[in-house]
Parts: C-alpha cells; sequence; structure tokens
C-alpha cells in the first residue's frame, strides 16, 4: 500500500506543471498563437495518464513492498522533474503540455537545447514514466503502456519538428 501512495503523490506532483501549461496556454490562444497537433497532444496526456493510474492500481493490488526499486525509482524521478523544472523555467511563457507557437514565439538555444533536441521529452517524460514502471515493479502493465507512449511521442516529435522548421528558419 505504500509503494501506491507514494505514486499517488508523485502524481500530484505533475498538478502544479498542470496549472503553468494551461496558464500558458491560455495567453498563448488570447494573443493569437496557434495548436498544433490536438489529437496527438491528447492521445499523448491520456496515454502518460493511464500509465500513472494502472502503475497505481497495479502497486496497491499486488502490495509492492517499499525496496531498492523504489529507492532508485524515486531518483530517476528526481531526475526527471528537475529537467521538468529547467525547461519550464527555460522555456517560460512558450511551455506548454501541447505544441503551440505564440506571437513572437522565440527558439530557444540553451546549450542543453542544443546538445538534446528534446530535452523535456527525452529527459522529463521517458525517464517520469519510467520512474513509475520501476517503483511499482508493474512491468506487465507499463509496457503496453509504453509502447503507445512511445508511439505517441515519437509522432509528436515529428509534428513538431515540422511546425518548427515552418516557423523558424533555418532550425535544423
Amino acid at each position: 500500500m505504500v509503494t501506491g501512495i507514494i505514486l499517488i503523490i508523485l502524481t500530484l506532483l505533475r498538478v502544479p506543471s498542470a496549472i503553468v501549461s494551461g496558464r500558458n496556454e491560455a495567453r498563448i490562444k488570447a494573443h493569437g498563437g496557434l495548436e498544433f497537433g490536438k489529437t496527438n497532444s491528447r492521445a499523448l496526456i491520456v496515454v502518460q495518464f493511464l500509465i500513472y493510474i494502472s502503475t497505481i492500481v497495479y502497486a496497491i493490488v499486488e502490495d509492492v513492498p517499499v525496496g531498492v526499486h523504489t529507492y532508485i525509482g524515486l531518483v530517476v524521478y528526481a531526475f526527471a522533474m528537475a529537467v521538468l523544472i529547467y525547461v519550464i523555467r527555460t522555456l517560460g511563457r512558450f511551455w506548454t503540455f501541447k505544441i503551440y507557437i505564440a506571437k513572437g514565439h522565440q527558439l530557444i538555444e540553451t546549450p542543453l537545447f542544443k546538445r538534446v533536441k528534446h530535452p523535456n521529452y527525452y529527459l522529463n517524460m521517458i525517464p517520469e514514466v519510467l520512474s513509475f514502471a520501476i517503483i511499482s515493479q508493474g512491468w506487465v502493465v507499463f509496457i503496453p503502456l509504453f509502447v503507445l507512449h512511445l508511439i505517441t511521442l515519437f509522432n509528436r516529435i515529428r509534428l513538431e519538428e515540422k511546425v518548427m522548421r515552418k516557423k523558424f528558419r533555418g532550425y535544423k
């Protein structure tokens, strides 16, 4: 039961980022920004939420004990959250869960964004969901959803790349 509670707390720690995203989305839309890949963004959010729920349920039903895997998962989660905080602070008013191009949108070219093309995806989202699998030990429920997550995530990256190349000449 304790493992399930830990995962519930980790899920709730995502609420502030949802609030920031919602505020930024509202501001971007109010100033004429455009959303791209709406269906894909919704699918990605749903699949990620299903990963949270399924691993929580698995941990509770199977009464997964706290162990070394819990601490390893918490370290992975902490890394993912540190990257998320960095990305949110770096992108500022442009950061959302969805793909938006705002009026006056600027290309971010910090060292991390130059080295890792999509740090929010590769260094936050993937490690974050993996941390839930590690903590819950719910690989049987995680793996099918993770495959769906990767499909929607890589489709999102493809869409975002297309939009970025169109918006920013010289974007590679």
